[in-house]
């Protein structure tokens, strides 16, 4: 998340004093008086590192899914019954797979 925070090169005020003694409009927040800050956020736990790999290997693996199955597509032209029946067993196996893993590491971190 951003919040707007005090410009620390012009304490907020948007006017520096230059060397030669002159008022300038601050380079840091043009003149505005405060910056875009992020929030500093502890980092992830390593359960959430899993799971965010897990998730990203999911969609690997379903963008491999998708690749091999519209080459074989365009190459063989199955029909429509069988079509819709292999997208659904890749994708069933996908979440089967990622509901797997999550039990496992739930399993394993209790």
């Amino acid at each position: 998340m951003e919040e707007d925070l005090v410009c620390q090169a012009c304490n907020g005020i948007g006017r520096v004093v230059d060397k030669e003694g002159r008022s300038d409009v601050c380079g840091s927040c043009y003149g505005l008086g405060y910056v875009r800050g992020i929030y500093l956020t502890k980092p992830l736990s390593r359960s959430k590192v899993a799971l965010k790999r897990a998730l990203l290997s999911t969609f690997g693996g379903l963008g491999i899914f998708y690749a091999v199955f519209l080459f074989a597509l365009i190459k063989y032209s199955f029909g429509p019954i069988l079509t819709l029946a292999v997208l659904l067993a890749g994708h069933l196996v996908a979440v089967t797979f990622l509901v797997l893993y999550i039990l496992y590491r739930a399993a394993r971190d209790t």
